[in-house]
């Protein structure tokens, strides 16, 4: 083997050992949109034999083309579906990609639906030969385990068979549905408490303390929650403190918290406001 083979071969090698490092690196799922249709196969469409491999997003920040040949740096996931992303073209914030990608079914999906996204790492033996996006597991959380949210790798968890949520309670130190998940609501459990905001305020989860007496603005839309033009999602609050919310934002009615009564607020994609389930 000459110099020029052996270099190439040490740099390989070591990029390899990047991606496996970064397994156990906590990084956060980041999320956007679609936006056009994408097609799939008649038997989901009902219309169409088409199965469009070029995939157009609302962003394509933090998404990579693949540094090894065949091997997908970040992956897309929408509805039950993970593409392997091949390609990116960051002026038509187009995405090529494998369609049903890791044991997942290629589907038609509807153009503004929510489409999250992950980096890959190395390769898992727990599930197969392929490497393993940081997020996204064909299990769910240990349901029965305990949990730091500051050792857990990645957050959310998401089931990439059924799209449920799951989340890492810094509360209760357990796992804990997260958004898209339907045991909500028999197992809902607080997650970190979130203090008001003289403006934008971000959800912790499904269900969570807010503190402080500050007017809310608006709700950003946490990741994981399909607050999409197709989507749907709601968040319940425990008011620790009198605090209110306007109109000024994304929310539909102005209102004031109750110490103590829940409080859900419930996406409607026809206005694209948050419905507070009271205002007194």
């Amino acid at each position: 083997m000459n110099i020029k083979k052996l270099l190439k071969a040490v740099s390989i090698l070591a990029l390899a050992l990047c991606f496996t490092d970064a397994a156990f690196a906590q990084v956060a799922l980041t999320q956007t949109t679609l936006a056009s249709q994408v097609n799939g196969p008649a038997l989901y469409a009902g219309t169409t034999t088409t199965i469009d491999q070029n995939i157009v997003l609302a962003s394509v920040a933090g998404i990579s083309a693949p540094v090894l040949p065949g091997t997908p740096v970040s992956v897309i996931y929408i509805g039950r579906e993970a593409i392997g992303v091949f390609t990116v073209n960051t002026s038509t914030k187009i995405v090529g990609g494998f369609r049903g990608y890791l044991g997942t079914q290629a589907a038609p999906h509807a153009s503004g639906d929510m489409v999250l996204i992950a980096q890959q790492y190395s390769t898992n033996s727990q599930y197969g030969a392929n490497p393993i996006p940081s997020g996204f597991f064909p299990q769910d959380a240990p349901l029965f385990g305990g949990c730091t949210a500051a050792n857990t790798p990645t957050t959310p968890w998401v089931n990439i068979l059924t799209a449920a949520q799951w989340l890492c309670s810094g509360v209760t130190n357990t796992w804990v549905p997260g958004f898209g998940n339907p045991l909500v609501p028999i197992l809902a459990a607080p997650t970190a408490a979130v203090a008001s905001v003289a403006g934008a305020t971000l959800p912790s989860g499904p269900l969570f303390h807010v503190t402080g007496t500050n007017a809310i603005t608006s709700w950003t839309i946490p990741i994981g929650c399909n607050a999409t033009a197709v989507g749907g999602c709601s968040f319940t609050v425990i008011p620790d403190a009198v605090f209110t919310w306007t109109a000024a934002g994304n929310i539909a009615l102005a209102g004031t918290a109750v110490v103590n009564k829940a409080l859900t607020f419930t996406w409607d994609a026809k206005n694209s406001k948050w419905v507070p389930s009271y205002i007194a």
